[in-house]
């Protein structure tokens, strides 16, 4: 992988860039303002796909390069289905 992908770039619309491990650029933006806990992260690619990583109760929202990696490989599509609490298995209901 090229050098320049193994750095992150603050962007002019709040976000910022960064490519993945397979060398496909995105970006990122935390959509709540706090430091640790409930909130989520936005990554949008080039391409123009969503994904949210949701944060844990108590997980610090500060990451490194390799942190935002691994997020995005665990980031849902925006649009997907998502199992809600107390739903059957097997059932799914969409995203509020």
């Amino acid at each position: 992988m090229a050098r320049n992908h193994d750095r992150l770039e603050p962007l002019d619309d709040g976000f910022v860039g960064f490519h993945d491990a397979n060398g496909r650029r995105w970006k990122h933006k935390d959509m709540e303002a706090s430091r640790v806990g409930a909130g989520y992260r936005l990554f949008i690619s080039d391409q123009g796909e969503e994904r949210r990583y949701t944060f844990g109760k108590s997980e610090p929202h500060d990451a490194t390069l390799l942190d935002l990696r691994e997020q995005l490989g665990r980031a849902t599509g925006v649009d997907a289905p998502v199992r809600t609490e107390g739903a059957a298995a097997g059932e799914m209901t969409e995203r509020p």
